[in-house]
């Protein structure tokens, strides 16, 4: 080991972990004014494309940003990818297609009522730099090839002293940070220092990704558009699932072979392996395709997350994969890192910055932890979905002379034939639920301190249908902020509720009697300088309503209002005019900023 540095480093806020959600939590934070450091075992970005569609509530949290259309840019967007597929083969016969990503009717009219943007293509390797240049020019200082090695405590202080190591010159320093983030993955540091614990279950499967080019674009007509092809064929890929997936069109893939229990048929395999080369020509179904393998990465499955996101009294909290681990399944893994991070970082700047008491940061676990411990549960729930598929298609028998016959049986005008094509049928359609998951991410609302419930005289409505699929759309505490179209008077660019909220501040909407809310929310800014962005949304005011949507989703009178936290979730409503708006608006602030004492 080197020379020891004895002098601490002195920041507010230490990241530890670049990916999605680390990177994600040092833009949010920045955006809020804040300064810190972000370290990262890696010697760079993301350098396998890892992680890659990105559902547009998560869009929605870099368009706070400024950074939606630098990530349009860098992705891959529209019908390209929104289909998964069943296939012999790249040329080969087609058993099975879904549409994915918003790409199905019912999806386009749910998202298009629910959310200002798209679903995007992005690879993980694209989006991290997207990151890190934004965090990187407002404050944050980025540090690869560093280590943390422990997380002390410092007696009388909430600050942590982190021992760091450089991985170069094998260097170890100290920081002092009053706030440690553990967004260091599923063999997360802080977290093991917490001593926190997971719900675990145990889960059969491994995986190999093997990133790979080939130009096949003449072998893919526009009707065999998809982002992902599972690959059929049972007489060469035995008790084995590859997946080509589209990286770049149509030259960059990745190869997923998918294994229901352990197998070791990858493990002395390399990327000049000749028969792996031939297995992957015969996945596209061309001989003659030139093949250049760039790198193998294994991978397990894992089904777990974490009890909690943070220790009572400590300033240190862990988010992404360090929280939740799953497989890729509902592909929402980068996006509910984002979202963690979207969560987190106002709340830390508020009571950074004196805004909000230290109990706010109580509710960080408290909204999150349901949603990462939901998208472990239907992750792994779709796996069996996929192995009901695959094995409807002759993929999983004991013999390749088994799985071929089973899969004959699919042109078979026999009762054998009959069963076959229904329990084909059957897996498909419930493949439909991954692949229009949009409630999966819509239907995430929050109970917490951060959350004014006491105004409302009826339970949130139910919602009508399947949570995974199907949205709830309303302006209840807790809730998204409802999506709709605005403009100016004289129609010049439409805008979206969206666009008016965030920006880290309180959005506070009214209607044609709500002018002493207005008046209320200024009064308060100036007390506090909590900032409350006040929007007048009605024919004569601020914005219009152009398709009449926020007309029918506020659910509150003209002389009524919606408050909408810096994260675009909605803090409180009063249906009606207060006797006192300032007196009321206040009480529901401190509530929900936990300012008692301030």
């Amino acid at each position: 080991m080197g020379s020891l540095i004895q002098d601490d480093v002195n920041v507010d806020f230490l990241v530890v972990g670049a990916g999605p959600a680390g990177a994600s939590l040092a833009s949010f934070m920045a955006q809020n004014g804040l300064k810190g450091l972000v370290i990262a075992r890696a010697p760079g970005t993301a350098d396998t494309p890892r992680a890659h569609v990105f559902n547009p509530f998560a869009l929605e949290t870099l368009r706070d940003i400024g950074l939606e259309e630098d990530a349009i840019g860098h992705a891959t967007h529209g019908e390209m990818f929104q289909s998964f597929r069943w296939v012999r083969s790249m040329v080969g016969e087609e058993y099975g297609k879904v549409q994915a990503w918003g790409a199905h009717p019912k999806s386009m009219g749910d998202l298009a009522r629910a959310s200002p943007c798209q679903y995007l293509d992005l690879p993980q390797s694209y989006l991290e730099p997207i990151l890190i240049r934004y965090a990187s020019s407002r404050g944050f200082q980025f540090r690869f090839s560093t280590q943390l090695i422990s997380i002390e405590e410092i007696p009388g202080s909430a600050d942590s002293r982190c021992t760091l190591r450089d991985r170069i010159s094998q260097h170890e320093y100290k920081v002092r940070a009053k706030y440690v983030f553990g967004a260091d993955g599923a063999r997360s540091k802080v977290a093991e220092t917490l001593g926190l614990k997971y719900f675990v279950e145990p889960r059969a499967g491994v995986a190999c990704n093997v990133l790979f080019k080939a130009d096949i674009g003449h072998l893919i007509p526009k009707e065999r558009y998809a982002g992902l092809h599972s690959i059929i064929q049972p007489d060469n890929f035995l008790r084995m699932v590859p997946i080509l997936r589209l990286i770049r069109p149509w030259n960059q893939w990745i190869f997923v072979c998918n294994f229901p229990e352990e197998d070791g048929r990858f493990n002395d395999l390399t990327p000049q392996s000749p028969e792996l080369i031939d297995l992957i020509k015969k996945a596209i179904g061309d001989d003659s395709v030139k093949v250049e393998i760039e790198r193998l990465d294994p991978w397990t499955v894992n089904e777990s997350v974490a009890e909690k996101y943070s220790v009572e009294g400590k300033n240190i909290f862990i988010l992404g994969d360090a929280a939740h681990r799953h497989p890729p399944a509902h592909a929402n893994g980068s996006n509910t890192c984002v979202q963690d991070s979207y969560n987190l970082a106002w709340k830390v700047a508020y009571v950074a910055k004196g805004l909000a008491g230290p109990k706010l940061l109580d509710s960080y676990g408290v909204e999150r932890q349901p949603a990462g411990a939901t998208l472990v549960r239907e992750a792994n729930q779709q796996l069996t979905a996929h192995a009901n598929v695959w094995k409807a298609l002759g993929q999983f028998t004991t013999t390749a002379e088994e799985g071929t016959r089973q899969l004959a049986e699919l042109s078979e005008t026999t009762p054998a034939g009959d069963e076959r094509r229904q329990l084909l049928h059957d897996a498909l359609e419930e493949k439909r639920r991954e692949c229009e998951n949009l409630g999966l991410s819509m239907n995430q609302w929050y109970e917490s301190s951060a959350v004014y419930l006491d105004d409302e005289t009826e339970p949130r409505s139910a919602l009508q249908g399947d949570p995974v699929v199907d949205i709830l759309i309303s302006s209840y505490p807790g809730n998204r902020l409802p999506h709709a179209w605005l403009d100016i008077a004289k129609r010049q660019k439409l805008i979206s509720t969206h666009d008016l909220a965030g920006h880290g501040a309180f959005a506070l909407f009214i209607g044609h009697r709500g002018a002493s809310w207005r008046e209320a929310a200024a009064n308060i800014t100036k007390a506090t300088g909590i900032p409350i962005n006040t929007y007048g949304i009605g024919f004569g005011l601020d914005y219009i309503d152009v398709y009449r949507d926020w007309y029918k989703s506020r659910e509150v009178e003209e002389d009524g209002c919606v408050l909408v936290r810096p994260d675009r979730f909605v803090a409180w409503r009063s249906k009606t005019l207060a006797s006192s708006c300032e007196d009321k608006l206040l009480k529901v602030l401190n509530s929900v900023l936990s300012r008692d004492g301030l």
